[in-house]
Formats: C-alpha cells, sequence, structure tokens
C-alpha cells in the first residue's frame, strides 16, 4: 500500500487511466469487467470503461481530483483504490489486477498517489527508494550511486553533496557495530523503503558542536519478515579466494543476523575505514591512535596484499512495549603484505637533497568487538539508554626498511637498514548511560548521560639499525634496542540538557559538560651491552602523566518555523591541564578558557531545496603521544620528542550547503563552501642535522587557515536519452611550520573539475567520464623548488544484459600523473570485467567471471606536499586476477532474488 502526498489540484489538467484484470483463478485474461472513476467529494461517477476480451480497459480521462477508483465483474468481488493525484504525476496504470473470488469479504481500499523521489521533513533529506530503479540483485551500495548528489567510490565510501558521511544505520540501529559497508553492500535495494540524510551530535565527543553526517536505511515492513541471504565463494584455483555468507532471520520484532568472510583480494575484504588505513584505493592513509582517540594522516600509502577474516552476529529485540535490546560481536583479522618505493625531497633556503625509501612490511591487526544496548521506557515519558562496549586488539608488525640519502646532484653520501619487529596489545572498555525525560509540555526535554571509558596497552618493539657512510666508512655503525611501552586512559565524561520552549516557535537549550581525562604512558629502552638488552637508556625512557579536567557549558536560542530554524548560542569552556613527569618529579600546569559561539541557519525553500549554514567552535586536546617529553628513535632517521608545554587547539568553522533536487525534471543541484581558522594550531617543528636526520617536536602555532568551495549536479538531455553529471571541488591550504627554527608557510591550491555522460535502460548501462585535479603549492623556504603537479582520470563502465539470462559488467579507468619525480610520472589503465549467468526459476543461482586488472597495470601512486619536503610513493598492490564465483541468495518467500529480497 503506497501513501502519497497531494501537492495541488488543477481543474484544467486531465489525468489517465489505464490497465488490465486477470481471472482469479486461471490467471486468464477476464473481459466484461467495469473501471469506475467516482469523484471522492461528491460520489459522482466521472467516467467509466470496460476490458475487451483480452482484459485491457480502453484508456480514459478525467479532470485533476481525488478518486474512488472501483473495478467491477459480475462473478467477482470488487477491488476498490482510493486514487490521490498530483499535477507531477498523471497517468495512472491498473496492470494485471487480479479480482478477489465472491466468498471473500473486503474491508481493504489500496491507497494510490504520488510521491516526491526526495523530499526533507525538517531537517532530514529523504530519498523514495522505489522512485530510483535498480537492477535486479542490486545492493543498497548501487541504490545510493543513483540518488542526485550522491557519491559512492571504490572504498565504499560516501558523500552527499560534498560531504562525506560518517555513520550509516539500518531502521535506527548500527548493523553489525560500526562498519558501514556491512549494510551498503550485503543488503538488497529492494528491501530498503527509503533514506534518510541527517546530521547528529557526536556523542563520543567532548566539543558540544561537534557532528556526524548520518545515513539511515528505512527498511519496508514486508522485508521484515521470515529470513533472507546469500553465500558465495569465489577463486581462481590458484593464488586468489574470495568466500562470504550473510543470513538475516526476523520472527516479529525479533531480528538475528549473521556475517562470515574470507578473502586475499581488497574487493570485498575491507570497509571503507579499513580501506583509508590500508591504502587499498591508491590514496593516503589515514590511521587511528586508540591511545590518544585521534586519526592521523601518516602520509604513508600501506598499500599490498591482503589477506581477511570477518565474522560476527547481530541480535534485536523488543521485550513488551517498553524494552528494547541490541547486541553485536564481530571478529576481524587483517594480515597485509607491502611493498613500497618513495622518493622525498628536502628544500632548505640554500640548498635540497633527496631520500630514497624501500620499506618492506608486514601487519597482522586483530581485534574483537562487542556492543550491547538496552533501552528500556520507565514510564511513558522516561527513557534509559544503557550501552556498553568493549575492544581487544592486537597487533604485529614486522618492518624491514633501506634509506638512501643523496645530494642535489644523485651522490650517494649515506644509508642506513632498519628491522623492526613490534607487538601491542590493548583493551578498551566504555559503558554510557542517558536518561531521558520529555514533560507533558510540548518539546520540553531533560537528558541526563554519563560515561566512563578504561583503556590499557602494553607493546614491545625490537630493533636494529645499520647505518653506512659512503664518505667517511670510520663512523659506519649499528644500533641495537629494546623498548617496552605501557599505556593507560581512565577517562570520565557527565553532561546535562534541558529545553524550555517558550511557544511553538522560540525554544532554548541550556547544556552543561564535564570531563575528567587521566592519562598515563610509559616508555622503557634497553640498549644491546653485547650479551643482553638490559641497559637502561635513561634519555629514551620515562614515566609520564597527564590529568585535563574540562568545564563546558552553553546557551542556545531557537526559533524554528515551517520555512526556517535559526539557532544563536555561545558556551565557555575552562580546560585546566597537568602534566606530571614521574621520572624526573616535574609538574606543569595550564589553564586555558575560551568562549565557544555557534549559529545556524536552516531555509527550507521547499520539499526539494535546503539552505544550511553553520557557524561552530571547538577545541582540540593534544594527545598523550604529542605530550610524552622523551626521545622516540624508533626511526634513528626522523626522531621525535613530545613537548608538555602544548595547549589545547581552538578552531572556528563556517559551512554552507544548498541542495535542491526536481523529481519531474531529474535536475539536481549541490554547492557550498568550508572555512576553518585555527588558533595554537598543533603542528610541528623540525631540524637536521649535519647527516640529514630529522628531530620533530609538536608546538602550537597560528595563522593557519583552510578553505574549500565545491559544487555538483545533474540533468538529463535529448529528452532524457542522457544524463550529464558535473562536479568542481577547489581548497586551498594556508600551513605554518617551522624549519631549523625559521618559521616556514606552505601554501597549497587545488582546483578539479569533473565530468560525466550516462545512459540507462533497463538491459543496458553505460557511462563515460573524466576529471582534472591541478595543484600548485608554495613555500617560503625555497619558492623556487616546488613546481605545480597534475592528475587527470578518464573512465567508462558499461552493462548489458544478453538473452538467456547472460550478463556483462565492464570498467576501466586511465590515469596519467605529471611533473612528479623522475619514475613516478606514471600513467596506467586498470581495466575490469565480469561475465554472469543467472540459473534457477527463481534466478536466484548466479555465476560469474570476474577479471581484475585486465591489462595487468595496477599500481598505487601519489604524492604528498608539506613543510619542505614533496614525498612520492608508488606501491605494489594486486595486479591481474581472473576469478570463477558462485553466488546463492535464498529467501523465505522462495521469490526471484530481486523480489522482496535483501
Amino acid at each position: 500500500m503506497v501513501f502519497l502526498f497531494l501537492s495541488a489540484f488543477s481543474q484544467a489538467q486531465l489525468i489517465k487511466l489505464s490497465g488490465n484484470v486477470k481471472d482469479t483463478s486461471t490467471k486468464q485474461s477476464l473481459p466484461n469487467t467495469l473501471l469506475l472513476a467516482i469523484k471522492f467529494k461528491d460520489s459522482t461517477l466521472v467516467n467509466y470503461s470496460r476490458s475487451n476480451a483480452q482484459g485491457v480497459f480502453k484508456n480514459i480521462q478525467v479532470p485533476l481530483d481525488t478518486y474512488i477508483v472501483i473495478l467491477s465483474h459480475p462473478s467477482f468481488n470488487d477491488k476498490t483504490y482510493l486514487l490521490v493525484p498530483s499535477p507531477k504525476d498523471t497517468a495512472f496504470n491498473f496492470k494485471n489486477v487480479v479480482l478477489p473470488p465472491k466468498s471473500i469479504e473486503l474491508n481493504e481500499v489500496e491507497i494510490i498517489a504520488y510521491r516526491e523521489k526526495s523530499y526533507y521533513k525538517g531537517d532530514t533529506l529523504v530519498f523514495t527508494a522505489d522512485s530510483f530503479k535498480t537492477a535486479a540483485n542490486a545492493t543498497v551500495e548501487d541504490l545510493l550511486k543513483k540518488l542526485p548528489g550522491v557519491k559512492v567510490d571504490a572504498k565504499g565510501k560516501i558523500t552527499i553533496q560534498g560531504k562525506e558521511v560518517d555513520q550509516v544505520l539500518v531502521d535506527g540501529d548500527e548493523f553489525f557495530g560500526s562498519d558501514p559497508t556491512m549494510a551498503t553492500r550485503n543488503l538488497n535495494a529492494n528491501i530498503v523503503d527509503n533514506v534518510q540524510v541527517f546530521d547528529k551530535k557526536n556523542e563520543n565527543s567532548d566539543n558540544a558542536n561537534e557532528t556526524l553526517k548520518v545515513v539511515n536505511l528505512k527498511l519496508k515492513e514486508d522485508a521484515k519478515k521470515g529470513y533472507f541471504g546469500k553465500a558465495s565463494g569465489a577463486s581462481d584455483f590458484k593464488d586468489f579466494y574470495e568466500g562470504d555468507l550473510l543470513f538475516n532471520r526476523f520472527k516479529g520484532s525479533q531480528k538475528l543476523s549473521v556475517f562470515g568472510l574470507m578473502a586475499n583480494t581488497p574487493k570485498n575484504g575491507f570497509s571503507w575505514g579499513e580501506m583509508d588505513k590500508y591504502g587499498l584505493a591508491n590514496e593516503n592513509n589515514y590511521s587511528y591512535d586508540p591511545e590518544s582517540n585521534s586519526w592521523t594522516n601518516n602520509g604513508d600509502d600501506r598499500s599490498g596484499v591482503p589477506q581477511t577474516i570477518k565474522t560476527g552476529f547481530y541480535f534485536n529485540d523488543k521485550y513488551g512495549k517498553n524494552t528494547k535490546i541490541n547486541a553485536d560481536y564481530s571478529f576481524r583479522s587483517n594480515q597485509l603484505l607491502m611493498n613500497k618505493e618513495s622518493n622525498v625531497e628536502y628544500f632548505f633556503t640554500d640548498t635540497s637533497y633527496y631520500n630514497r625509501q624501500i620499506i618492506d612490511n608486514n601487519n597482522l591487526n586483530q581485534n574483537h568487538r562487542f556492543n550491547f544496548t538496552l533501552i528500556q521506557k520507565l514510564d511513558s515519558l522516561t527513557e534509559l539508554t544503557v550501552k556498553p562496549k568493549l575492544i581487544y586488539s592486537t597487533i604485529k608488525n614486522n618492518n624491514v626498511q633501506k634509506d638512501q640519502f643523496l645530494t642535489s646532484e644523485n651522490l650517494l653520501t649515506r644509508e642506513t637498514g632498519m628491522s623492526n619487529q613490534n607487538t601491542t596489545e590493548s583493551a578498551e572498555g566504555n559503558l554510557a548511560l542517558k536518561l531521558s525525560r520529555n514533560f507533558m509540555k510540548k518539546d520540553r526535554n531533560l537528558t541526563l548521560n554519563y560515561q566512563p571509558t578504561i583503556y590499557n596497552s602494553q607493546g614491545n618493539t625490537d630493533f636494529k639499525t645499520e647505518f653506512t657512510f659512503v664518505t667517511d666508512p670510520s663512523l659506519d655503525s649499528t644500533l641495537l634496542q629494546k623498548k617496552d611501552q605501557k599505556g593507560s586512559r581512565f577517562d570520565q565524561t557527565a553532561g546535562i540538557m534541558y529545553t524550555e520552549p517558550f511557544n511553538k516557535k522560540w525554544k532554548m537549550e541550556l547544556r552543561y559538560n564535564f570531563a575528567r581525562n587521566q592519562n598515563a604512558n610509559t616508555r622503557n629502552s634497553y640498549n644491546f651491552d653485547g650479551q643482553d638488552y638490559d641497559q637502561l637508556n635513561v634519555l629514551q625512557s620515562n614515566d609520564f602523566r597527564n590529568i585535563f579536567l574540562i568545564h563546558n557549558g552553553g546557551v542556545k536560542l531557537i526559533y524554528d518555523v515551517k520555512k526556517y530554524r535559526i539557532s544563536v548560542g555561545s558556551g565557555y569552556r575552562n580546560i585546566n591541564q597537568e602534566n606530571i613527569n614521574v621520572t624526573k618529579t616535574q609538574t606543569l600546569t595550564s589553564n586555558v578558557g575560551n568562549f565557544l559561539p555557534n549559529a545556524n541557519f536552516v531555509w527550507r525553500i521547499s520539499q526539494g531545496s535546503n539552505l544550511n549554514i553553520t557557524y561552530n567552535t571547538n577545541f582540540k586536546q593534544p594527545d598523550l603521544q604529542q605530550l610524552q617529553p622523551i626521545v622516540d628513535n624508533t626511526d634513528p632517521n626522523r626522531i621525535r620528542i613530545g613537548n608538555p608545554d602544548l595547549k589545547p587547539q581552538y578552531n572556528n568553522n563556517v559551512n554552507v550547503n544548498y541542495y535542491f533536487y526536481k523529481g519531474v525534471s531529474d535536475v539536481n543541484f549541490y554547492g557550498g563552501s568550508y572555512f576553518n581558522n585555527a588558533s595554537n594550531e598543533i603542528n610541528e617543528k623540525t631540524s637536521f642535522d649535519s647527516i640529514g636526520r630529522s628531530i620533530t617536536q609538536p608546538l602550537n602555532v597560528n595563522g593557519n587557515y583552510f578553505g574549500s568551495i565545491y559544487l555538483g549536479g545533474g540533468f538529463p538531455i535529448f529528452k532524457r536519452f542522457l544524463k550529464i553529471n558535473y562536479d568542481l571541488n577547489s581548497s586551498f591550504n594556508n600551513n605554518t611550520s617551522y624549519l631549523n627554527d625559521q618559521k616556514n608557510v606552505t601554501q597549497h591550491f587545488n582546483i578539479s573539475p569533473g565530468l560525466n555522460i550516462e545512459k540507462r535502460e533497463d538491459k543496458f548501462e553505460a557511462a563515460i567520464g573524466g576529471n582534472y585535479q591541478y595543484n600548485i603549492p608554495k613555500q617560503t623556504v625555497n619558492a623556487q623548488s616546488i613546481q605545480p603537479y597534475y592528475t587527470y582520470n578518464l573512465d567508462a563502465r558499461v552493462m548489458v544484459k544478453f538473452p538467456k539470462k547472460f550478463m556483462l559488467n565492464s570498467d576501466a579507468k586511465y590515469t596519467n600523473n605529471g611533473n612528479r619525480s623522475v619514475g613516478f610520472n606514471i600513467n596506467y589503465v586498470i581495466w575490469n570485467a565480469s561475465v554472469s549467468k543467472t540459473f534457477l526459476k527463481t534466478e536466484n543461482l548466479i555465476t560469474s567471471l570476474e577479471m581484475n586488472d585486465i591489462l595487468n597495470q595496477n599500481i598505487s601512486n601519489q604524492r604528498d606536499i608539506e613543510a619542505n619536503k614533496i614525498t612520492d610513493v608508488k606501491t605494489q598492490i594486486i595486479k591481474r586476477y581472473f576469478l570463477i564465483k558462485l553466488l546463492y541468495k535464498f529467501n523465505s518467500q522462495k521469490t526471484k532474488a530481486d523480489e522482496n529480497e535483501y
């Protein structure tokens, strides 16, 4: 049953009715059936039609209005529809209607009307899933790619209106924990009723103004019955394999999901966060440090050959009307073998030199995660949420690295060979408690929350470094060392928020948050004395503690009417920081206070367009690794020292976003801009000694800012024969650091236009496009040495359905890199293809031949510019491989894979 909104009536317009009927038993054509169009408001018969010998009605037209449509035959019961049309949807086909037998008494009326393809419901953007046609067996990821303003890259990362999505929910809950691709790549598009996009507060952040971009997949009610799932396996019977199993079962309010995966290809083994971490999509990686609770850009593409195991379960149920529970467990094991070659050019005021590096790395990362949620209604107005979480992780890393240092004339001066073995074990647990109380007065609300977090880790590193000096062999030496490290963290956060409505338009929010973060880090370094590692290196050993006390309070005034929402507020944050150097019996204290103003303006221009302008301020604390004052010489060529004098970073952010979509004309547009200015930004100062070793220490700097402008959209041409999609992104970054105590300002301008032309039919889809990225870097230390560089891509894809249930998919991408270092101006083509065939009456058994990197050219190639260096990296990753795949999809309805299925 479809429910829609009647947007407008126009008596000058006509609507067309057509259709056909069949016999209820034989399913053959049913002649002499009446189709009656009766005006709803006065029961007037406006027009009618009678089915012919083939059961087909002659088309009739009636003025635009609300109608009761009745299909009537003397030998059967009538079928009744309430028709609520719209000027945007004026043709209705009652196709293959089967009239019920006389013995069945009907009490239902089916309502048929127009529903917008996308619309705003408050601040939530809603896409009607059935309005965007997908192929049989399409996943949610395939559906998202068809939504206007939505992009999904090769890793599965979702960008909506130029903003990256942080979280994907299914019916408001996390599906298999925090891995978004579990939902987008494993659930079928046909079970989704609508896709909701909204922002929500980041409950895991101390910053009250920090939000997350969230996608919620609202499932159809008829999909929440019985069971469905899939099982697949693929192999080349030699080197590569993929296999996975997904089983979902619904019984009333209860849902159970079980999942397992094994693969040694990058295609299915990693979620988008892991793809970022392991660099499997030819991009710079970001890594998460659980001890500091932060993401950092390593400038290190850890591409390579993966081996992945994932398994877990998800359980959801309701007990009575007041209790809901949610539980999930997952185990993941990711192993990555990586070989990387890089060239780094360092610039100074009067000279430059090169560092060529080759790395062989074997990394094994395993973790167990358990999440549980209990939502208990204490009464009709009060709700308690209890969310415990446990994580246990182990990391084993074996790294072999060779560095060569050359002059600007490419003369070798020295080289080092390093071998590091590291093992780290960590455990984390937290408990989130939330009590929410509504009152009899609408919008009056009180929320209390408290969350303690405990984290412990321990690790050890054995490393060996051999130094070879070409110009003076007498300086050759070997360093043998062992390091032990223990870390702990105990955080407590508590908060209260109260909302008081003055009337239907005005309300006020009052909030207060308190946090106490206590960290400890102990490092011991031992030198090899000829027999064992028992000689303590006091200069590289330390016991360090840190305590943050944070008070954060604020007020916000909100004006909310049908088309506008305006909020203005401010807060005050006070951070008291105490750094305790236990080894040296030294204590440093600091106290920093800041006002945190914020404002937001939302203009709901129409059902399909929205303007959002946001200004907020937030802060970032230095992590324990940055504060730890001792020398870290794990890489003797790149030594790091902490800085206990660091202050928290203060950020000002302005964000503008506009979006519209016209479903009838299939035209969409989005555009926006972002600006960030940081005070006391935590950056770095780096010094270089006479042989090229760097010593880096974090410090607070001012004058750093980042700005970006983006736009994109799409429109059909040639009477919807083709559709053009376009985008344009540009950014500018100003970064201040210090080099040999000299201020160095690095600026980076980037512009990237893109264009794509696509054609979509039921049995044929094709697209061709490209994008160009031009980068202009500048710096004050050596302004003449850094030159602009570029990358452009041309890509094409095609899907064709052939007779006998065969289907062909193919895509190709050409990449051209220019103005890089010698050996890094790499041009390559990645061409993939697959041929598949479905079997069985239900077409749920699918076999396919998948061909990856047919031309055997796959490689990772990237450039990064920061401070006084340019880094070019190329990494060998999985090249050409072919797989024979068998996929079976099953469901309790015994229907085709594209009907009522996941």
